[in-house]
């Protein structure tokens, strides 16, 4: 690996953008030949929006922080290449630096840190993007990164042992990313315009790769184009949620409950599995509302306080679609507390 600490004072006017960035190549094909600074300005702010929210984006908030700074705290990575240089790492903040430039924004612009590399080969440039964000203090969000994890598996740049040395994990967990990544782009991205899709819908589609999901959803002969429209009609908001379709597709109510209905229709559907679960158990429920507030307040303590270490671990993780639900019981539980302590306090 060449020595990549040649940090230098570079024109910013110098410096190209890196087309061939995964992260922004995709929405760059629409453009065709038509490729100027503006077009991949807002290809870079658009991929670094996310939900689309550009009030709170992380593009904003960089622009924000550097305005403030009056530079970058780190340098950008740049090839010297037909006498100019071009950016490998840190094109979101070279478009800054232009944009400051292009507006006249008060501060120094016209020369940006840059980490200069001569004639890096390909494995080294990606090598260099995975450490600074797949693992580095510059992540990028889910969706971002099993894109470009998708890319360097597609590209035959690194095997999943060199992928798995730099980032951690394991190579079940880099497939599911890839699967996710594929599946959204097939199912998701390409029934929404550019303006209404969200990166933030990812976790939906990891979920989507979870055992029995797929099953349940082909078993109900329907198919993962169904899936899509689900996740960008909101009949799925919580995207935790994708799990229930194992339980909520196999139960016909449930499954009519959740299809016919509008948005957020499978919490309904969850309610009415849960309930069907709750008749099949009258002794138990009995029991359970025959107990003082004082009791269940008690006994919910103990047995939050004697849980094993090995069982809090498997909470943090969310290791099961068991632990879940009860996270999220919990989660509605203090909610409701909360409120009514509020209310006697008036």
């Amino acid at each position: 690996m060449r020595d990549h600490h040649n940090v230098q004072l570079l024109d910013v006017e110098q410096i190209e953008f890196d087309t061939d960035n995964p992260r922004i190549k995709k929405a760059l094909e629409k453009f065709g030949t038509n490729l100027d600074p503006e077009r991949i300005y807002f290809a870079l702010k658009t991929a670094s929006n996310g939900s689309n929210q550009s009030q709170s984006s992380s593009f904003d908030s960089l622009r924000d922080s550097i305005q403030s700074s009056k530079r970058i705290v780190v340098p950008i990575v740049v090839a010297r290449r037909n006498g100019g240089y071009v950016c490998i790492d840190g094109n979101t903040r070279l478009a800054i630096y232009k944009d400051f430039i292009k507006h006249n924004t008060k501060g120094a612009w016209s020369q940006i840190p840059a980490t200069v590399l001569d004639n890096p080969s390909q494995r080294e440039i990606e090598v260099i993007r995975v450490a600074a964000h797949l693992v580095g203090a510059r992540e990028w969000p889910a969706y971002e990164k099993a894109r470009y994890l998708h890319h360097l598996r597609n590209a035959d740049f690194l095997e999943y042992a060199e992928i798995i040395a730099l980032c951690g994990g394991n190579k079940a967990d880099i497939e599911c990313q890839v699967a996710a990544y594929e599946d959204m782009n097939d199912f998701y991205r390409d029934q929404v315009d550019d303006a209404a899709f969200r990166i933030d819908r990812f976790s939906g589609f990891v979920e989507l790769q979870k055992k029995g999901v797929k099953e349940a959803i082909f078993e109900a002969n329907l198919d993962l184009t169904d899936f899509g429209e689900w996740i960008r009609d909101g009949k799925i908001y919580r995207l935790a949620d994708v799990r229930h379709l194992r339980k909520v597709l196999k139960d016909p109510a449930a499954r009519e409950i959740f299809l016919t209905g509008g948005p957020r229709s499978i919490e309904d559907a969850i309610k009415y599995v849960e309930q069907s679960s709750l008749k099949d158990q009258p002794t138990k429920k009995i029991l359970l509302n025959n107990a003082s507030v004082s009791q269940l307040a008690t006994t919910l303590a103990e047995k939050i306080n004697n849980l094993p270490y090995s069982r809090f671990r498997e909470y943090q993780q969310r290791s099961d679609e068991t632990i879940v639900n009860e996270l999220e019981s919990l989660d509605s539980l203090m909610t409701q507390i909360d409120s009514f302590l509020t209310n006697v306090a008036e």
